[in-house]
């Protein structure tokens, strides 16, 4: 439903174009409500912790999108980024894009960087690509001294952490 636009669910049967605007006004306080943080700083202690900040936005996303989260001195969240919009199968990273956003604050106490992308299958196995992508990214990480703390692949109700895939 979340993925459904306005025209598809009013081709539905029984559903008029006043409750299908009811539908997609609730499914988007549903979503904004779930992306609601307080006002403590959102704290990175796993991949998970990662995931579950950028999953609820990024999982019924139809086309693949990069975010950047840049991280204080104590892996709480400063900034949530989005970086790129891709197609169905595909996003362009590049490394100064990446880490424009942490280089422009300048800021020793934001030293640190999360990338997190979704695969529009669903299927956040990473392919070629963000393997090859990541071991750029790192190369990059380290020549700017910024701590790339991980590279996550969002699916559907799933990720999966680059960073304990390839042990850097």
């Amino acid at each position: 439903l979340m993925r459904a636009d306005f025209g598809e669910l009013c081709s539905e049967h029984g559903l008029g174009e006043a409750k299908a605007s009811q539908l997609k006004a609730a499914l988007e306080i549903g979503r904004r409500l779930g992306m609601m943080q307080s006002e403590e700083k959102y704290q990175i202690k796993s991949p998970a912790d990662a995931a579950n900040l950028v999953m609820p936005e990024m999982m019924y996303l139809d086309h693949e999108q990069v975010r950047i989260l840049i991280l204080d001195t104590k892996n709480q969240v400063v900034e949530n980024i989005n970086r790129y919009q891709g197609t169905v199968n595909s996003s362009v990273l590049r490394s100064a894009e990446i880490f424009r956003p942490a280089i422009i604050r300048n800021c020793p106490a934001c030293p640190a960087v999360i990338v997190c992308h979704n695969h529009p299958s669903g299927d956040p196995t990473p392919s070629p690509e963000d393997v090859a992508v990541t071991e750029q990214l790192v190369k990059a990480a380290e020549f700017l001294d910024i701590d790339l703390v991980d590279h996550i692949v969002i699916g559907s109700h799933r990720f999966v952490s680059l960073k304990e895939r390839l042990r850097w």
